[in-house]
């Protein structure tokens, strides 16, 4: 009979050098997510060059001789400051024939003119193909079009009830002083980066199959091994502990290289915090160990069945977080956000978008929590199912 200590090395070892022999485990953790992940950067390579963060949109301005309307130019003025960061409007105040040309050049996206009326002129939607050019001027569009709704509401005031005026004004002036910033990190805001977590996901729980194998070779009536095992004095509880521990370990170990891929090879941005996203990866591996763990233990199923079990509720979680869909995850959150509240491939990913985007926050942690709950009530059921069990013969 082993020590105590000696048993522990010994299943770790053996079970650390079990997992690099299984070539289909490797695969589905270690290949698989890395040959999707190079199929997701050839698709979305050119979209993901196409889209860019916010800037300033250029824009004319043009003064018909004699009217100012200041009001409308002082909205443009604040629309240029920097005070705040970035300005939204980059202004050049010129005539209309240079405007008109420096439309047709695409150096501004719109010309305000500025007479009687205040009127828009934006390029011919033909010639506005590329979206960011469409959203730049929808901007414009926005711009122009909340400053006459206030504008009528001045005017219906200053008609309807004079003595109000000055008060209204003043509130229009008045600085927000309700509002809360936001603080973001510089990460990355690309849509497109919510597949590449999914993608991490899913190999997390792909970890399942090395879990199962576990549970089924510690049970008599479903392997030799396990019958063997059944019968030795040797402690079942360390030797499980330690061949999880191990299985742990070299499956994070495959996902760590899938993000160090992702990151270093498709330059595909993570996040800055290098640290908190192999931790995240770190929890998703033992959820996905631990619910292979759960499956494994059950009854008298063969194993194909099992992996088939493992592998349809793998995808099918990650079919309802958006790896397949994007707009999925907001279907299942509008009709049955429940799921969302439970789905580890949710929670893995929602983990990563968070982190990305707002650091550390009590939504990141409450995302953990409950993967950590998860795993904790998978591994309580499954060691309850491979306990010391007699049997009948052997």
């Amino acid at each position: 009979m082993r020590g105590g200590s000696d048993l522990f090395l010994h299943e770790f070892k053996y079970e650390w050098i079990r997992v690099l022999r299984q070539k289909e485990e490797l695969f589905w953790v270690l290949l698989f997510p890395m040959i999707l992940g190079t199929l997701f950067h050839v698709a979305f390579g050119n979209l993901n060059n196409s889209t860019e963060n916010f800037h300033t949109i250029p824009a004319a301005v043009c003064l018909e001789t004699g009217s100012e309307n200041e009001p409308f130019r002082e909205v443009l003025h604040t629309l240029s400051e920097e005070d705040n960061g970035t300005p939204l409007l980059e202004l050049t105040v010129t005539d209309w024939d240079h405007a008109v040309a420096l439309l047709e050049e695409n150096t501004v996206r719109g010309i305000f003119k500025i007479g009687k009326d205040v009127t828009l002129h934006c390029a011919p939607n033909e010639n506005a193909a590329a979206a960011t050019l469409a959203l730049e001027q929808s901007i414009l569009e926005t711009i122009l079009r909340e400053y006459r709704t206030g504008a009528g509401i001045i005017e219906k005031i200053a008609q309807k009830s004079p003595e109000k005026l000055n008060d209204i004004l003043d509130m229009l002036q008045t600085k927000d002083s309700y509002k809360t910033a936001l603080s973001l990190t510089p990460g990355n805001m690309d849509s497109i980066i919510q597949y590449f977590f999914n993608l991490i996901a899913m190999a997390c729980l792909f970890t399942s199959f090395a879990g199962s194998y576990i549970a089924m070779h510690h049970q008599a009536n479903l392997s030799a091994l396990g019958a063997r095992k059944c019968i030795s004095p040797n402690s079942k509880f360390l030797s499980v502990t330690a061949q999880l521990l191990s299985c742990l370990l070299s499956q994070f170990l495959c996902v760590v290289v899938n993000i160090l891929y992702l990151v270093y090879v498709i330059k595909v941005e993570f996040g800055t915090n290098l640290f908190l996203i192999l931790l995240t990866a770190w929890i998703g591996c033992i959820v996905g160990v631990s619910f292979g763990f759960f499956i494994g233990s059950i009854g008298r199923v063969s194993e194909a069945a099992k992996n088939g079990i493992m592998i349809s509720a793998s995808l099918l979680c990650c079919f309802l977080s958006g790896l397949m869909f994007d707009n999925m995850r907001m279907t299942v959150e509008k009709f049955c956000p429940l799921i969302n509240d439970i789905n580890p491939a949710v929670l893995i990913s929602d983990s990563f978008l968070t982190l990305n985007i707002y650091g550390i926050t009590a939504r990141y942690g409450a995302n953990l929590a409950v993967l950590l709950f998860i795993s904790a009530g998978f591994t309580v059921l499954g060691c309850l199912m491979i306990r010391r069990k007699t049997y009948a013969s052997l």
